[in-house]
């Protein structure tokens, strides 16, 4: 005959057993839902643990339809970039002959890794706005949340694949976010 006592002992044991596994089970569900949902936060602490920097690629040609650039040259402030932006235009005409000083170098595009025109910045600059791509590389692709547009009425257009394929993301003038576009841009055409 087996007792009362003992039988009730057992379903206890049973029941204790059961409610840690459902615990750890929920525990781990936590685990893995705060990762979800922190992996956004731990992506955007990330992003702004990493120093600002403002940078300038300067565009020297236009090939195939493909902007031929100079390594991009960084600086820690935005103020210090728009000198050298300015310096690569007064180096550009030089105090060479008066034709040469009309080479307009000037800014095409200020991108930026945050929206609201924040986070490190990357400005492009040439002497056309008449056309060209940009692929954005290294720490700027993928890597844009808001954008100032300087080509007049052709738009700068965003995209997300690599060969500027698929849903064209115009802007006109400037965006404080790229919305749907925001860190995905690949391929980044102006005119």
């Amino acid at each position: 005959m087996v007792r009362a006592g003992a039988v009730l002992g057992t379903v206890s044991q049973g029941l204790a057993m059961n409610n840690t596994s459902i615990f750890r089970i929920v525990a781990a569900a936590a685990v893995v839902a705060a990762g979800v949902v922190g992996g956004d936060q731990a992506a955007m602490s990330a992003k702004a643990a990493v120093p600002e920097q403002h940078c300038v690629i300067e565009v020297t040609g236009v090939e195939d339809g493909v902007f031929v650039t100079q390594p991009d040259v960084c600086f820690a402030s935005q103020g210090v970039a728009a000198l050298h932006a300015a310096s690569v235009s007064a180096r550009r005409s030089g105090p060479l002959h008066h034709l040469a000083r009309v080479s307009n170098t000037k800014t095409i595009g200020l991108h930026y890794t945050s929206t609201s025109y924040g986070g490190s910045s990357v400005r492009i600059v040439g002497t056309t706005c008449g056309g060209g791509v940009w692929y954005p590389t290294g720490r700027w692709n993928n890597n844009i949340e808001s954008s100032r547009h300087y080509c007049g009425s052709s738009p700068t257009t965003f995209y997300d694949s690599a060969s500027c394929s698929g849903p064209p993301y115009p802007i006109y003038l400037r965006r404080n976010s790229l919305g749907q576009m925001n860190d995905r841009a690949s391929c980044v055409r102006y005119g």
